[in-house]
């Protein structure tokens, strides 16, 4: 751990939290938060890193409601995630709408919930059932949001790797897959169109150059002066990668109709270290990279779109140490584990509230390659950081009591809870002004609901007169029926925030009322 780095930070924060103002451009930057690593700060620490800097959105890969929550009442917009596992439960529309209530409508409109992402480059990988199930995923979920009232707020879509094109040069050339195609691609682009929604491409021109340096200039990756490529059907010149990558997207979205369909580039970025194997690769590459992304796209449009702009997402916020694969895939961040910057791309603010300038990229020539018409086709899709579950940040008080086996009254031997994890200043319960009760999560172990109902009634102080035999809520009398009760009065109790509803990852925030699945009339789950 960097001390002095962090101390450094912290104080920076400080003087310059009350002057963030909005990002100006044709196009907004966000940054790509994710959390496959074991070191990263708080959630609120890393809310005031972000607010250091014009960054004005913020996406990441679930619905962890512990960073949801953190954003809350801070102007930012968020693109949260269906994962890739959760979109089998997408094809029922109960579901559908449990998610939706769960991970959106409960912390709205505090927390600024623009966009919810279903899955991760599901189109790019192997499993061809879920390939299948992508477009009804995406439809329920907008049914959801439709059904909550908040469809006009939070659009729908799904991120895509460039290997969804089958062809990409010349970027006229651009077309889509065609064994999805009609089947899968085509009913999503009518549906993005429906619901006013945007296509969302991840593009590395990084891994362009990576796989095939002897033929991709790496000054036409990097946006650096070069004399570029000429589309030859459309005759509209090229001075960078990234542009010919968009549009060759744009030529596949324009071959099937959808020709006034926004798109967002939802990863780009560069690593700053990787293996000895892997090309170029350094620093000022990177710091090169992204400094040329955010003026380009905050500027100026592609050659095929010149007035249109594109949020624009940096991957990724942090280096993350426990990605899988070669080095680069842990080094992508702007920043590292204890918030100092690993380069600086001119995001920082200023105490005066202007971005800072940033000093120019240190004197290098990048490595001569001749400029090239050509680049692979399809390029090779990039990291895919989805498949993992956050270590949570805030759970409710930790404890390892002794197991407690069941037991219909439930007066267990009273745990010692540890001391008391650090709440926010002026926490914000759950949801604002809606009523939100706290419940046991659908599918839990039973003996793990056992030993968190223990707590719960024991050394947790919930009231569980309620389930006692022949109380109200006894029936049914099921462990998750009984835990459902106890976490939700342990929450109410304790302040309704939302490390008051996580019981070891047992229990999860709902807004529909719980007694509406209540075996008895006369059962009533408090709320406030």
């Amino acid at each position: 751990m960097r001390k002095p780095a962090m101390v450094a930070v912290l104080m920076l924060l400080a003087l310059c939290m009350a002057t963030r103002v909005a990002f100006s451009g044709a196009a907004s930057i966000g940054v790509n938060y994710g959390q496959v690593a074991d070191n990263l700060p708080l959630p609120q620490r890393v809310v005031q890193l972000v607010q250091s800097t014009s960054i004005s959105k913020v996406k990441i890969y679930d619905a962890n409601p512990v960073i949801i929550e953190a954003f809350a009442n801070t102007g930012f917009q968020l693109i949260i995630g269906v994962k890739n596992e959760e979109i089998e439960d997408m094809q029922d529309s109960n579901k559908a709408l449990t998610w939706v209530q769960q991970n959106v409508a409960a912390y709205m409109p505090a927390s600024q919930i623009k966009l919810i992402s279903v899955g991760n480059e599901i189109l790019t990988g192997s499993d061809t059932e879920m390939m299948a199930q992508l477009v009804l995923a995406m439809q329920n979920v907008h049914t959801a949001l439709t059904t909550l009232g908040l469809a006009d707020q939070v659009k729908v879509s799904t991120p895509h790797s460039l290997g969804v094109l089958s062809s990409s040069f010349p970027p006229s050339s651009g077309a889509f897959r065609p064994e999805m195609r009609d089947t899968i691609i085509k009913p999503m682009l009518q549906f993005l169109a429906q619901t006013s929604s945007s296509f969302m491409i991840n593009t590395y021109p990084y891994f362009a150059y990576k796989n095939s340096p002897q033929d991709v200039s790496l000054a036409f990756a990097l946006f650096l002066p070069n004399p570029g490529i000429t589309d030859p059907k459309t005759n509209l010149h090229y001075d960078n990668l990234l542009d010919a990558q968009i549009d060759a997207v744009v030529s596949a979205i324009n071959g099937l109709g959808f020709a006034n369909l926004p798109v967002i580039i939802s990863e780009s970025g560069w690593p700053s270290a990787g293996d000895q194997n892997e090309p170029g690769i350094n620093i000022e590459n990177a710091q090169t990279y992204n400094k040329n992304l955010i003026n380009h796209v905050t500027s100026k449009g592609t050659p095929l779109r010149p007035q249109m702009g594109m949020d624009t997402y940096i991957f990724a916020l942090f280096n993350e140490n426990q990605k899988p694969g070669p080095a680069s895939e842990r080094n992508f961040g702007l920043f590292h584990p204890d918030m100092s910057t690993v380069y600086d791309v001119g995001l920082m603010r200023s105490c005066s509230g202007d971005s800072a300038s940033p000093p120019p990229p240190a004197s290098y020539n990048p490595t001569p390659v001749p400029p090239s018409s050509y680049y692979p086709t399809p390029v090779p899709p990039p990291p895919a950081p989805v498949s993992y579950t956050p270590v949570p940040v805030h759970p409710s008080p930790s404890y390892t009591p002794a197991p407690v086996p069941p037991s219909p009254t439930y007066n267990p031997t009273p745990a010692q809870p540890s001391p008391a994890n650090p709440t926010p200043s002026n926490p914000t319960p759950a949801g604002g002004g809606t009523r939100v009760w706290c419940i046991s999560r659908p599918g839990a172990d039973p003996s793990a609901l056992q030993t968190s109902l223990s707590f719960a009634c024991g050394a947790g102080a919930a009231d569980c007169s309620a389930i006692q035999p022949g109380g109200a809520c006894y029936e049914p009398n099921s462990v998750s029926s009984h835990a459902a009760f106890a976490f939700n009065s342990y929450y109410q109790k304790h302040g309704r925030n939302y490390w008051n509803c996580y019981f070891n990852n047992n229990a999860l925030l709902s807004v529909t009322d719980p007694m509406l699945f209540a075996g008895s009339g006369s059962c009533v789950y408090p709320s406030q």
